[in-house]
């Protein structure tokens, strides 16, 4: 509201206010709310006696700002009633009386009358669904620059392997050269489609549920070749595994994972455990663990103690809430790692 074809008194203001559709309000010098619209009152469903009150003193002392957001408030108030600016727009976070959260933008113009400033009119619209598409697509964002990060650095080097062998094969004309090769290509498969997983919302993931054998598949994960070598002496246990009821490829993706993810952080001769009890899947290693101050980050993307992909315990995550599950990392009864999808269950 320009100052200069604005209100030019309090009563003025007050009419102004009470005809937009948007919720509005007049404060005085002193930033007592003295006149409010009836559309912010519907809105807020807040009482008579906290809608006109000092603001935004009383509506953080009712709970429904945080100090944080009564002293942003505040400070750009007290500039538009210093005179110090025009228009001031200030974002804010409301607990409604309903409980509910919202997030505002108040827009502030000062009040004129013979060229002192006498008040303020604050509007407020609701951008709630804004920030959030704007929040989405700073994840989306972040998401995408690591996964083109991960993509560039980790496929250049099974490309190189194949190349190298190929360009063996061409000048020696070994055709068993070609094996590794072959393998360089499958791993690449591998990590494309791990990018895959990554770069889709878990709701967005097509899960195919039927019943999976646990055993069988822990054991297919284990053949080399598949998720790593399995170090010399590493040792496989499936206990009480029986069907579960999951996508069989996300589930083998997953297992796959946390298998591999034993072999490179476990020890020499790892004793692996995997298993489903009442509270999910669980895959376990009595290595060294994860202290407990850094297990919440070890399910990022990106995350890697030893430069590795980080894409990991991050792919894991994914499957398990495609599937409706959580994920929940700790200490394993032999003092090492243990990983388990809480919520999967037996389908017998």
């Amino acid at each position: 509201m320009d100052t200069a074809t604005g209100p030019t008194s309090i009563d003025h203001a007050e009419s102004i206010v009470n005809a937009l559709g948007d919720g509005a309000y007049v404060l005085d010098a002193d930033r007592n709310r003295v006149f409010v619209n009836d559309r912010l009152r519907e809105v807020t469903a807040f009482g008579e006696d906290v809608l006109h009150a000092k603001h935004p003193e009383r509506v953080v002392a009712e709970g429904y700002w945080s100090a944080e957001m009564g002293d942003r408030y505040r400070e750009a108030a007290d500039r538009v009633l210093a005179g110090e600016a025009d228009d001031e727009r200030v974002q804010l976070t409301t607990t409604l009386g309903d409980g509910s959260d919202v997030t505002t933008e108040t827009r502030l113009t000062p009040i004129e009358r013979d060229g002192n400033i006498v008040g303020t009119v604050g509007v407020i619209r609701d951008v709630t669904e804004r920030v959030e598409r704007e929040r989405e697509l700073e994840r989306l964002n972040e998401r995408l620059e690591r996964l083109a990060g991960f993509l560039s650095h980790d496929l250049k080097n099974p490309l190189a392997v194949a190349r190298g062998y190929l360009d063996v094969a061409r000048e020696t004309e070994d055709l068993g050269r070609l094996d590794p090769a072959d393998d360089a290509l499958d791993r690449i498969d591998a990590l494309i489609d791990e990018a895959l997983v990554m770069a889709r919302d878990p709701a967005a993931i097509e899960v195919d549920l039927e019943p999976v054998d646990l055993d069988a598949l822990a054991t297919d994960c284990w053949e080399p070749g598949d998720v790593g070598e399995p170090p010399a002496g590493a040792t496989l246990v499936v206990e009480g595994a029986g069907p579960v009821a999951a996508d069989r490829d996300l589930l083998r993706r997953a297992i796959g994972n946390l298998l591999g993810n034993a072999f490179d952080h476990a020890g020499d001769a790892p004793a692996i455990r995997v298993g489903v009890d009442d509270r999910g899947i669980y895959v376990a290693d009595d290595g060294p663990g994860i202290p407990p101050d850094e297990r919440a980050d070890v399910t990022e993307f990106g995350v890697s103690n030893d430069g590795g992909t980080g894409i990991g315990l991050a792919i894991v995550e994914r499957v398990a809430a495609a599937h409706g599950w959580t994920l929940e990392v700790g200490e394993s009864p032999d003092g090492g790692f243990e990983v388990r999808l809480v919520g999967a269950e037996p389908t017998g």
